[in-house]
């Protein structure tokens, strides 16, 4: 009931009357907040000094940890049974969409961090099926990038599949251009400039610039990329499960 109820407050009040309902039925809320007209549904909800939710959001997660001066902008989609924790400064711009599939899909937890003052611009996707970290200072710049945490491998004939699911890690000081493509189980260390319209399917440890590459041809088959993986064996998923590590 207290999840409906704070959706319909953050809809329909401005942030002055809003701040101080929320304040009553338990919500955690510091001031000078702003919460424009936007879709808030959540298990829990902490939001510190000096921050800003925008208009026409849909917001439906498990729960919302915002820091000092963090903000997420507007018209954005953040849906599925994941937490978001924004640290001192961090922003969510415009028009992004960040999901996560409903448990049986998905399993175990997942998380959404972005470190201080790491910005995500406008129209980009995550795919949050397993936990996508930022550290601190990093930018997604641009417009259209995508970070997948899950992905499939295909028998050579027939239906057999399965999934393979890894985690992001972006270390601090990063920045990733327009358009690129982050693949499931990749590591980004610090420091590290990723040029527009890449795409990175393994893990980058030295520090400096990158860009994208030629289509190449990898000496791989199912059995052998399946043996590679580790298997999930979480109760109650719908398909073969297996994760890439980092």
């Amino acid at each position: 009931m207290k999840k409906i109820t704070v959706a319909l407050l953050c809809f329909f009040l401005p942030s002055y009357i809003l701040r101080i309902l929320l304040k009553i039925i338990g919500v955690k809320i510091g001031s000078n907040v702003k919460i424009g007209f936007s879709i808030i549904m959540l298990d829990k909800f902490e939001i510190h000094n000096k921050c800003k939710i925008g208009h026409f959001n849909f917001i439906n997660i498990k729960t919302l940890m915002m820091a000092e001066s963090s903000y997420i902008g507007h018209l954005n989609i953040l849906r599925g049974p994941f937490s978001i924790v924004l640290k001192k400064r961090a922003a969510i711009g415009k028009n992004c969409l960040i999901r996560r599939s409903s448990n049986g899909v998905s399993y175990g937890q997942s998380q959404l961090i972005l470190g201080e003052l790491t910005k995500l611009t406008s129209n980009h996707f995550l795919d949050v099926t397993r936990s996508v970290t930022f550290g601190d200072f990093c930018t997604l710049a641009g417009i259209r990038s995508q970070l997948w945490t899950h992905g499939y491998v295909h028998a050579t004939s027939g239906p057999d599949r399965f999934r393979v699911d890894g985690e992001i890690k972006i270390g601090n000081n990063v920045y990733i251009g327009s358009g690129v493509i982050i693949n499931p189980g990749v590591g980004i260390a610090d420091a590290i400039n990723i040029g527009g319209n890449s795409t990175v399917s393994k893990s980058l440890t030295k520090p400096g610039m990158y860009v994208s590459q030629p289509l190449r041809y990898l000496d791989k088959d199912y059995d052998s990329i399946k043996a590679s993986l580790t298997k999930v064996t979480e109760k109650g998923l719908i398909e073969h499960v297996f994760e890439k590590p980092i």
